[in-house]
């Protein structure tokens, strides 16, 4: 059982623990605690917290989508589609948004 501190827990499973969770029909044993048994799957993280003062447990879920990057990128159409090796090119960004498809933050 963990214990929360100003309202916070942390979690940490490794992904030896991540894998060994996958059901056996989607396992790879030739990727055993690699990145490819998880990439491009949802996890399901769900939490039930007991208020020790009054006994009342709440729950809550969330879904963490597993991907390899961090950001998408979206070009403008005219960026060019074909590149040569070794020669420079300009291209024209359209939105950046996070993998999961939330706008990214900007910062100042």
């Amino acid at each position: 059982m963990l214990q929360l501190v100003e309202g916070k827990a942390d979690v940490v499973v490794t992904l030896a623990e991540l894998v060994a969770m996958l059901p056996s029909n989607i396992y790879r044993p030739e990727y055993v605690n690699t990145w490819s048994n998880l990439q491009y799957r949802a996890i399901l993280v769900t939490a039930d917290v007991t208020e020790a003062a009054t006994g009342t447990t709440l729950s809550g879920n969330n879904t963490v989508e597993c991907t390899s990057t961090k950001y998408v990128l979206s070009f403008l159409d005219i960026t060019p589609t074909s590149f040569k090796p070794d020669l420079s090119i300009s291209a024209y960004v359209r939105t950046v948004t996070k993998a999961s498809g939330k706008p990214r933050r900007l910062r100042n």
